[in-house]
């Protein structure tokens, strides 16, 4: 199961966060095996994010964490997607957007162990 957990400094709207949803939902299929249905998505808005000392601009910290995929494969267009929706919804500019990659292991889910 991939999540992606998104922090941002501005207020989200719910229609905001429903097009972060969606978006989210299509960009994880560009990683093979992964769809919106096996997606759970965070968002955190009002997050206190300063970047150079700066808290006015719009900023975005998104982590995202897959399970099964050490090679990365779609990576690179997971990574353009986000940073195209984030900028068209929520108008955070690619230089003020940061995304941090986790490689699942192992998780635990329905209390089961899966390695």
């Amino acid at each position: 199961m991939p999540f992606i957990m998104t922090k941002v400094n501005r207020k989200v709207t719910k229609e905001q966060e429903l097009q972060l949803k969606a978006g989210l939902g299509k960009a994880i299929s560009f990683v093979p095996g992964k769809s919106e249905e096996v997606l759970m998505v965070g968002i955190e808005d009002q997050y206190h994010l300063y970047l150079r000392g700066d808290g006015t601009q719009a900023l975005a910290y998104i982590s995202v964490a897959i399970y099964g995929t050490a090679d990365h494969q779609g990576y690179d267009r997971l990574n353009l997607a986000i940073t195209e929706l984030f900028y068209k919804v929520l108008h955070v500019n690619p230089e003020n957007l940061f995304i941090d990659y986790e490689d699942i292991k192992s998780w635990g889910t329905s209390g089961y162990f899966i390695e």
